[in-house]
């Protein structure tokens, strides 16, 4: 059963979804502030686990907006979650810190897809701050993925030709990188070696591979999430490395 702030989240995220299929621009982009207002709101009232529901709801109307080539709104979804982020931060809530992390990361590889660097490099410019945010406040899991998620739109970019975009997120990757070493947090080789392991996690189970991380493992890798339950069976409390690959 979903909370009644859980389920507000839900009927705000499929109203814009229903927006953006119907080409209506001025209700797609309201209801990604009604989201920010609400995401506010639930912050203001230290509702963590509710706000990744906001989360999944911004991720679910990025998306759509991606695969319909509206990049107002594929934008506008990211710069509510980097705006949602920061305020994470402050409060130190990793669990929702790492939803937001994954609602840019997936809007960033589907934009990087689909030849959209404008919303690609706004989701660039969120990852980063996230992880800039989570190494300040020693969250390994978030700063792990959000490294991870940076290289893959980075590979994504690459594979489009698009230089500049995929410049842009390895340099922001290694800005995080060095950040957290400078900070003496996780050192360079295990911030690499994380995609790795959970590739290898992921081999082991055949109905997963669409989970690899983007540029792992032998089979498809996951250039483009589609996997609900991804997002909705996330533990309630920060896994450590290993787990949070076998999750992913």
């Amino acid at each position: 059963m979903f909370s009644i702030n859980e389920q507000k989240a839900i009927e705000l995220g499929e109203s814009g979804e229903k927006a953006v299929r119907e080409q209506n621009e001025y209700d797609a982009l309201q209801y990604v502030e009604y989201l920010r207002e609400f995401g506010e709101e639930l912050l203001s009232a230290d509702f963590e686990t509710d706000l990744k529901r906001v989360a999944i709801s911004l991720r679910n109307i990025g998306n759509k907006a991606v695969q319909k080539n509206f990049g107002s709104v594929a934008s506008g979804a990211v710069e509510v979650v980097d705006s949602l982020a920061g305020s994470l931060v402050e409060k130190g809530y990793s669990n929702a810190l790492w939803s937001f992390s994954k609602a840019a990361q997936e809007i960033g590889k589907g934009a990087a897809q689909a030849e959209m660097p404008e919303t690609a490099e706004n989701a660039v410019k969120a990852l980063e701050k996230i992880g800039r945010g989570a190494v300040e406040k020693r969250m390994e899991v978030v700063t792990l993925w959000t490294t991870m998620s940076l290289e893959e739109i980075g590979y994504l970019a690459g594979k489009k030709q698009l230089e500049d975009l995929s410049n842009s997120a390895k340099d922001a990757r290694e800005r995080v990188i060095q950040f957290s070493e400078d900070s003496g947090f996780i050192p360079r080789e295990q911030i690499v070696k994380y995609p790795q392991l959970i590739s290898q996690t992921l081999s082991e189970f055949s109905d997963l591979q669409n989970l690899q991380p983007a540029g792992y493992g032998e089979n498809r890798p996951n250039e483009e999430f589609t996997e609900e339950e991804f997002f909705e069976e996330e533990a309630e409390e920060e896994p450590e490395t290993e787990a949070s690959g076998k999750e992913k």
